[in-house]
């Protein structure tokens, strides 16, 4: 009984407090999230194998109250000054590339060309490409971008074959993208870099793994922003 009563308080928590941002206008106890008067918000990433695209607020500053409360791996990213209607958050991830058991990237499929990075989701990735949104054609192919706005940040993260954790980051480069486009990730093999592309124009984000002589990449998450 007293297990019962504390999920229905958790639950009226959650949902007052998503009450309250959502009439509220974004305000908690009469303080707004984030500083309008500065004329940027800061924009939160989520961080979690279970939601490929996922839709934020813009312009109140952080993450949904139910993404806050129950996703703790959710980092704050860069300040935007003219934030998108709608911020969104993608993530690609892969720990197979077309065998019957988990291998490593290289040895599976060799050191030149790009991987395109799973976005139906499942964790195989197989597909080599020479360049860009070469399997593209008439029909692209990725995450959607809804509503104008700003690829600002890109992180990968996973481990090696030997089991030593590794990770990457851009905070630094943005590539403005129009609503209705696409965009998806591939892992350069001869770079060791992730990059994302649009349709067949590679865009300015990047970041690049080192890996140890003799080690491979097994299992890798990429993640990017759009504010």
């Amino acid at each position: 009984m007293i297990k019962h009563t504390k999920v229905y308080l958790a639950y009226s928590l959650v949902f007052c407090l998503g009450y309250l941002v959502a009439c509220g206008d974004g305000k908690i106890g009469g303080s707004v999230i984030g500083n309008p008067t500065l004329g940027f918000t800061t924009l939160r990433m989520l961080s979690s194998s279970l939601h490929r695209p996922a839709i934020f607020p813009s312009g109140v500053g952080t993450q949904p109250v139910i993404a806050t409360m129950f996703a703790p791996q959710a980092f704050p990213q860069v300040s935007i000054s003219n934030p998108s209607q709608l911020g969104q958050s993608y993530e690609s991830l892969c720990d197979n590339y077309g065998g019957l058991t988990p291998d490593s990237i290289h040895a599976s499929l060799g050191n030149s060309g790009l991987v395109s990075l799973n976005f139906l989701g499942g964790n195989i990735c197989k597909s080599v490409l020479t360049s860009v949104g070469t399997d593209e054609g008439a029909i692209p192919k990725g995450f959607p971008v809804i509503l104008a706005g700003s690829i600002n940040t890109l992180v990968a993260y996973g481990t090696f074959v030997s089991g030593n954790r590794f990770r990457c980051i851009d905070t630094t480069n943005i590539n403005a993208l129009a609503d209705n486009t696409f965009v998806r990730a591939y892992y350069d093999l001869a770079r060791d870099a992730i990059i994302l592309g649009s349709g067949t124009t590679q865009l300015q984000v990047t970041c690049s793994i080192t890996i140890p002589a003799g080690d491979d990449v097994q299992h890798i998450t990429v993640q990017w922003l759009k504010s």
